[in-house]
């Protein structure tokens, strides 16, 4: 979390917020994804402190991080193949890499989607994809009364009044299932309909969302593994 923060409040992510907020106000996304990232200037320095961090906190072993070091790597290219939703590389040090540029890539477009949010309500937004980045949720946060979506590139966060699924607006079985996991205090929505699912859970998430995502990664995987897509 703390090489998160510092990537965030390095000032990678330099976002126009009068355009972004001209656009969300047009039903547009704030800012395109991978045109900031582009333009965050060298990320080197942040993919190498993420990666450190990586081996302090025993997530990645000193042999990986190794390797990890030894190979020549583009890290920008990295965190722009992490945002444009690239599939997974099967070479082990090369998904380490990935995983490392996820992080980069989130804390640059987090603090660029707080630029943005701290200026704007999204009361407004109907769309189901993000309206900082236009990335889809890939977890929902609900209470009697709302569902709040968290986009799963950049956090930004807003209401829905969809209750179902977010792809085709399946809203009971057996079109929409729901399986829930007692020991994560999480459900996944799975729509049979169109394949898609969706972590979700009552109340706000209990850790950071960095740590949240990493703490219900098995859920992804187990609905990845039967064919669905967030």
């Amino acid at each position: 979390m703390r090489a998160h923060d510092a990537v965030r409040q390095s000032g990678h992510a330099r976002v126009d917020v009068e355009r972004g907020l001209a656009h969300v106000r047009a039903g547009r996304p704030a800012f395109d994804a991978g045109s900031l990232l582009d333009g965050a200037g060298d990320l080197t320095i942040a993919f190498r402190r993420t990666a450190a961090a990586f081996e302090g906190t025993g997530i990645a072993t000193t042999p990986e991080l190794t390797d990890l070091r030894r190979s020549t790597l583009d890290p920008t290219e990295l965190v722009l193949g992490w945002a444009t939703g690239g599939s997974t590389p099967v070479d082990t040090t090369m998904r380490l890499a990935r995983t490392v540029a996820g992080v980069v890539g989130n804390a640059v477009l987090s603090r660029a989607a707080q630029d943005i949010a701290s200026n704007i309500s999204f009361a407004a937004w109907k769309r189901t994809d993000c309206p900082c980045c236009g990335a889809s949720p890939d977890l929902a946060l609900t209470t009697p009364k709302r569902r709040t979506l968290v986009c799963w590139r950049c956090d930004a966060m807003w209401r829905t009044m969809h209750r179902g699924c977010l792809g085709c607006g399946a809203d009971a079985p057996p079109d929409l299932a729901r399986v829930h996991s007692a020991v994560l205090d999480y459900e996944i929505a799975i729509c049979n309909a169109c394949g898609r699912y969706i972590k979700e859970r009552r109340g706000l998430p209990s850790h950071e969302l960095l740590v949240e995502r990493a703490y219900t990664a098995g859920l992804d995987e187990a609905a990845q593994q039967r064919g669905l897509r967030a």
